[in-house]
């Protein structure tokens, strides 16, 4: 689990260790990544990881190959939104936001594969963006790169699929959701207008909790989800609809 410090990460830890599972919380935050290591308990470990650094996925393979032998499940939740303008060119935005939300996950995915091709199962829930299903001037980059994100996560299911394997690859399309990255988000959203109009744009009628998205999650890792793959799942409260 990446980006398990905080918001809808530390949520679906929280939730995947009370359905039984053996976690491994990821974050480059080590007081945060801890903290949702102490508030699950002896089921999880906490490792800090930068997840655009390839050099430490590949430790964090061996780390796991030497201390559990395999892995079932990866959820890449770890993300990052910044504001930018498609005419704005500001390069040092595009290349932060893809780096962490787009190179992150394909890492991820990379290393989760090497343990669930040679098991012929597994499951990888990938976190998009319902930003990522319409446009958005002042978060161009952001949209792009969670737009990355879903096509990936179809080209990888429908590869191991055809390959025989009996592994699952989806991706979550939050709306707005009521974490810290939301209130970077409503900072953001200031230059559009007031609180109240801005609230109108982007929710319809309330944000959703981290929990909310974390059920969701919990379903896609389960056996009860055993026939869905490739696919875009929206949680936003029809608000892309």
């Amino acid at each position: 689990m990446t980006g398990a410090a905080a918001g809808i990460g530390r949520a679906a830890a929280r939730a995947l260790a009370d359905a039984g599972a053996t976690l491994i919380a990821i974050d480059r935050d080590a007081s945060g990544v801890q903290a949702t290591t102490m508030a699950i308990g002896g089921t999880a470990e906490a490792r800090v990881l930068d997840v655009t650094d390839a050099v430490a996925w590949g430790e964090l393979a061996d780390w796991i190959r030497s201390r559990f032998g395999r892995l079932d499940i990866l959820v890449n939740s770890a993300g990052v939104s910044l504001s930018d303008r498609v005419g704005d060119a500001d390069l040092e935005i595009y290349r932060r936001t893809f780096a962490i939300n787009v190179e992150g996950s394909l890492l991820g995915m990379a290393v989760a594969l090497t343990f669930m091709r040679p098991a012929g199962k597994g499951t990888i829930i990938n976190l998009s963006s319902a930003a990522s299903l319409k446009g958005n001037p002042i978060m161009a980059s952001y949209g792009a790169s969670k737009a990355a994100v879903a096509h990936y996560t179809r080209s990888a299911a429908l590869e191991v699929a055809r390959a025989g394997h009996d592994i699952r690859i989806n991706a979550v399309h939050p709306g707005l959701i009521d974490t810290s990255m939301a209130q970077d988000l409503y900072t953001i959203l200031a230059k559009v207008g007031p609180p109240e109009t801005v609230m109108k744009m982007v929710t319809t009628g309330r944000p959703g909790r981290a929990e909310e998205v974390a059920d969701l999650i919990l379903y896609l890792a389960s056996d009860r989800a055993s026939f869905i793959s490739g696919a875009s799942i929206v949680a936003d409260r029809a608000q892309s609809a």
